[in-house]
């Protein structure tokens, strides 16, 4: 529809719908149908379009050649409504120590490389969905991690006047690996995305 708006939606395996019990000889992401961005989109009808660019094992950009092929990827649409990121999973477990405010700068970055390109954009920063890693799990620094990451990217967009949605304080459903959202777990984060978005008016 020529009033529709776009929202793109930038994002790792979680937003790929990864499905890390698949074997090798299978197609390794969730039905199409159960993915939470599809969820969403049937959610907004036809008053937005969703544009998915999720990707397994994404980080955010961190060096120049890549802020200029992400920005060279936007530089194809004549306008973008919303943009929305959910990283930092990964920069996380790929990490060699825990550095969070590392992680929020490489997010900053990000922003700036939007709106350098499309400053009409609403940004959304979402943060990454709660770990898997309760309290005496070997893992359970990297979800201790997550927590304060989730502050700092509240502070970054407020800073460039995005919207925050805090995806770390909700009660998902993951695979045993502890990262990945089921079936369930991509339901309940679309459910929660379709009243995040209610409340910005979206």
């Amino acid at each position: 529809m020529k009033n529709m708006k776009i929202l793109y939606l930038y994002g790792d395996s979680n937003t790929y719908g990864y499905n890390p019990l698949a074997s090798c000889y299978e197609d390794g992401r969730l039905p199409e149908e159960s993915r939470w961005p599809t969820i969403l989109q049937k959610s907004l009808k036809e008053s937005i379009q969703i544009l998915e660019d999720g990707q397994n094992g994404r980080c955010l950009p961190g060096y120049e050649a890549e802020f200029k092929r992400f920005q060279k990827v936007l530089g194809r649409f004549d306008r973008l409504d919303y943009f929305a990121v959910m990283l930092g999973t990964n920069d996380l477990l790929n990490q060699s120590s825990h550095d969070s405010l590392e992680i929020s700068n490489h997010m900053e970055l990000l922003l700036q490389a939007v709106k350098a390109i499309h400053e009409e954009c609403l940004c959304i920063v979402i943060s990454p969905p709660k770990m898997g890693f309760p309290a005496g799990h070997p893992m359970n620094s990297y979800q201790e991690e997550n927590v304060k990451l989730g502050a700092l990217y509240s502070d970054v967009a407020e800073k460039y006047k995005a919207r925050f949605v805090d995806a770390g304080k909700w009660d998902i459903d993951l695979f045993s690996d502890g990262i990945h959202l089921t079936e369930k777990g991509n339901r309940q984060f679309a459910g929660h995305m379709v009243s995040a978005l209610k409340k910005m008016k979206i």
